[in-house]
């Protein structure tokens, strides 16, 4: 008997919010403290951060989700272009700061794509299957 597939093909709205406040708290606040203390560690968490993130979205969730905590990550750098813009009381050239929250856009998406893939495996691989009912005679 074919498994039922937990796939939904609408995006899970839920999934995207709950992506970005994980983005928030556990990414971006660590990399602000790191980048103070250890600009090493900050690198790297830059880049493993988004993945690991990512992953434990795609593992924490029922469904399949890929595309939304890809989604929530490029949403975050586009509200952080934002928050720059409005809180840092210098003058910026907006054209390269476009230009950069769209290539760092791509990044992080590309980054949580790849990180959720992951965690949706380790879903897969990793948490008990539910007890197959035996059919009754």
């Amino acid at each position: 008997m074919p498994e039922p597939s937990t796939h939904s093909k609408k995006l899970q709205w839920k999934w995207v919010l709950i992506s970005m406040v994980l983005y928030a708290v556990f990414y971006l606040l660590p990399l602000l403290v790191l980048a103070n203390v250890a600009g090493v560690l900050a690198f790297v968490w830059l880049f493993a951060g988004i993945i690991i993130i990512a992953g434990v979205v795609g593992y924490l969730s029922k469904e399949v989700t890929i595309v939304e905590p890809a989604i929530a990550g490029a949403g975050l750098m586009v509200l952080f272009l934002v928050g720059s813009i409005v809180f840092i009381p210098r003058q910026i050239n907006m054209q390269a700061a476009i230009v950069a929250t769209g290539i760092t856009s791509v990044g992080v998406f590309l980054l949580s794509l790849l990180g959720s893939w992951l965690g949706e495996r380790a879903q897969k691989l990793w948490r008990p299957k539910p007890a197959e009912v035996a059919p009754k005679q």
